[in-house]
C-alpha cells in the first residue's frame, strides 16, 4: 500500500495505512499491536470493538473515542450539556461489522445521521479487522465528523 503523504489529514486513510503497516504479510494485525501513543492526534478519533458472539451479533465497544461520544451526545463537551447517550448503536453498524468478520477486510463508510439534539452528524470512518489468521476477534476503527446544527 502506498504511503499517505506526511500531510495527509484523512483519518481513514491514515488510520489504513497504519493497519496496513502493522499487518505486513498477514490478512490482520492483532489487537495488542495497535498503540495509541503511535496515532495519538487520531486516538479521540478511534474506537474498538470486541467480536464476541456472531450469531447473537453481540458487540462490545472496548474503547470509544472522546470525539466520537461528542457526536452522539448531541454536540461538543461544554457547548451544552450532555445526553445520556455515549456510544454509537452497534445495531445499525451491524451490517458493516459483519461485512469486515467475512471478508477479513477493511471497510471504509460515509454517510450521515441525526443525534439526540437533532442536529445532523456527517461522517467518514473506517472498520479494519484485528485478530489472528482468518478469525476476526475485534474491529478497530476511525469516525470523523462535522456536525450541522438543526434549524
Amino acid at each position: 500500500m502506498a504511503e499517505p503523504s506526511p500531510m495527509e489529514r484523512r483519518l481513514t486513510l491514515r488510520l489504513l495505512t497504519y493497519w496496513d503497516d502493522l499487518r505486513g504479510d498477514r490478512p490482520m494485525p492483532r489487537e495488542n499491536e495497535i498503540d495509541p501513543e503511535v496515532i495519538a492526534d487520531l486516538w479521540d478519533n478511534c474506537f474498538l470493538i470486541q467480536v464476541r458472539d456472531i450469531v447473537k451479533s453481540d458487540y462490545n465497544y472496548t474503547y470509544l473515542g472522546s470525539a466520537i461520544r461528542d457526536a452522539y451526545t448531541g454536540g461538543f463537551a461544554g457547548e451544552r450539556e450532555p445526553t445520556p447517550l455515549v456510544s454509537p448503536n452497534a445495531s445499525k453498524l451491524e451490517m458493516h461489522y459483519a461485512k469486515v468478520i467475512a471478508t477479513c477486510k477493511p471497510v471504509l463508510e460515509e454517510g450521515e445521521f441525526p443525534n439526540l439534539s437533532g442536529d445532523i452528524v456527517k461522517f467518514r470512518q473506517c472498520m479494519l479487522p484485528l485478530g489472528s489468521g482468518n478469525e476476526v476477534e475485534s474491529i478497530f476503527g476511525g469516525m470523523r465528523f462535522k456536525i450541522f446544527p438543526a434549524k
